[in-house]
C-alpha cells in the first residue's frame, strides 16, 4: 500500500522526509518527529528535522535559506499556523512561494487541527494529504496518542526468563538477563520522556535510573516513582541529579506521611493494587510528558496491565528457565484466556543470551 502517494515521487520524498524526523527522537517530546524535503524538479535542494523541543520546526530548517520559486515541500505532519515557541510555518512556506506541500497526516493539536491545509489553500497553494500516513503514524505514535488520547503512551518493559519470570523468589533480579541485553534496555530510554518504577525497586537496588550513553547527552528524563505510603528515604540516589533528570513522586492521599520530597510529589487517590494509575497518567500529561517506559517492579507493571493502561510491550528474554511457585511473574494476578493480551504488530531481535519481543496493542 502506498498510503495515497497522488505521484511515485511522492512516496520516495516523504520517505526521506519521515527519516529525517527521525533523527530527532527522543528529544522533541512533546513535540512530533517531523522532517521536511525541499525538492525541485525531481531533484532535493534543501531539507531540515526538529530537532529538539523549543527549536526550530522542520519546515522552517529546510525553507529559510531557499530562493528558488515554484518548489514542492514534502513534510508528514502538517504545518503549524499560528504562534508558539517558533512563529507560523505556513507564513514562511507561503512566503517562499511554494507551488505544493505533500502531507501525511493532519495534526491532531487542536491549535492546528487542518487551520495550516486550509490556510495553504487559500493562498493557491496545492496540497495533498495522505502520503505514507501508516508509516509516519508508526513513527510518531506517542505523539498521536498523547494528543489523541489526552495522556502519555506508555510502554511496559521487563526482562524475563522463558517461563515469564521476573525474578526468582529470592529476589536476584540482577542475573535474569545478561549484560548485552542489558545494556540494550538502558540505551532504550532514551526513545522516551519519562521512566516509570515502584518504591520497592528504588530501596532494594538503589538506582541512578538515568541515562549515560553519549548519543543521548544533554537528554532530559523525568524519573517518576509510585510510593504509596512515602516511605522513601531522601539519601537514596534518586534524589541525585535532579537538574537533568528530574524526580516526580506520587504518593496516596491516605499515606500518614505528607510531606513533600521533590517540587513535583503529588498525592492521588489509592486503589487495592496500590495508586489509581489513571490519575497518575493524567497529571503526567498535564505536565507535558508525552511517553512513558514503566521498568517495575512486579507489581508496578501488574498494575497497569490489568488496567490495560499500555500502548506496547516490551519483553527482554533470557535464555534461563526459572520456575518455582514463589519467583515474581510478569503477570503476577494472573491473565484470562477471554481476555489475553494480543499483539497487532510485533519486533523480534535476537542475540546471542536470548531475544527482544517488542509486542504493540
Amino acid at each position: 500500500m502506498v498510503d495515497m502517494c497522488k505521484k511515485a515521487e511522492d512516496l520516495k520524498f516523504m520517505k526521506i522526509a519521515i527519516k529525517l524526523g527521525q533523527k530527532g527522537e527522543g528529544f522533541t517530546e512533546p513535540n512530533p518527529l517531523v522532517g521536511a524535503v525541499v525538492v525541485k524538479n525531481g531533484k532535493i535542494i534543501s531539507y531540515g528535522f526538529h530537532k529538539s523541543f523549543g527549536q526550530k520546526h522542520a519546515e522552517r530548517m529546510a525553507l529559510s535559506h531557499i530562493t528558488e520559486k515554484n518548489t514542492t515541500l514534502y513534510v508528514p505532519l502538517e504545518p503549524c499556523s499560528h504562534y508558539g515557541k517558533t512563529p507560523p510555518c505556513t507564513d514562511l512556506i507561503i512566503k517562499k512561494s511554494v507551488k505544493r506541500v505533500v502531507i501525511s497526516i493532519k495534526d491532531p493539536n487542536p491549535v492546528v487541527g487542518g487551520k495550516g491545509i486550509e490556510k495553504l489553500k487559500k493562498n493557491s497553494i496545492e496540497v495533498d494529504l495522505g502520503c505514507l500516513k501508516y508509516l509516519y503514524s508508526e513513527v510518531n505514535r506517542h505523539y498521536l496518542e498523547y494528543m489523541k488520547e489526552k495522556k502519555p503512551y506508555v510502554t511496559i518493559k521487563a526482562g524475563v526468563s522463558i517461563d515469564s519470570k521476573l525474578t526468582d523468589k529470592y529476589k536476584n533480579s540482577k542475573w535474569i538477563t545478561g549484560k548485552e541485553l542489558r545494556e540494550y534496555s538502558h540505551s532504550l530510554r532514551g526513545e522516551f520522556s519519562a521512566i516509570l518504577v515502584g518504591v520497592k525497586t528504588i530501596i532494594e537496588d538503589n538506582p541512578l535510573l538515568n541515562i549515560r550513553e553519549k548519543a543521548w547527552l544533554g537528554k532530559r528524563l523525568y524519573r517518576i516513582v509510585l510510593d504509596s505510603n512515602n516511605i522513601m528515604p531522601q539519601d537514596l540516589k534518586i534524589f541525585k541529579h535532579q537538574e537533568n533528570f528530574p524526580l516526580i513522586i506520587f504518593s496516596s492521599k491516605n499515606a500518614d506521611n505528607k510531606n513533600k520530597k521533590v517540587k513535583d510529589h503529588f498525592f492521588v487517590k489509592p486503589n487495592k493494587d496500590g495508586l489509581d494509575v489513571r490519575e497518575v497518567l493524567h497529571i503526567l500529561y498535564k505536565k507535558g510528558i508525552a511517553s512513558v517506559m514503566v521498568e517495575g517492579g512486579g507489581n508496578v507493571i501488574n498494575s497497569f496491565l490489568k488496567e490495560r493502561l499500555y500502548n506496547e510491550i516490551i519483553l527482554f528474554c533470557a535464555d534461563k528457565l526459572i520456575g518455582a511457585k514463589e519467583s515474581v511473574e510478569l503477570f503476577s494476578s494472573g491473565m484470562s484466556i477471554l481476555n489475553p493480551i494480543i499483539f497487532r504488530k510485533r519486533e523480534i531481535l535476537e542475540f546471542n543470551s536470548g531475544y527482544i519481543l517488542r509486542g504493540f496493542k
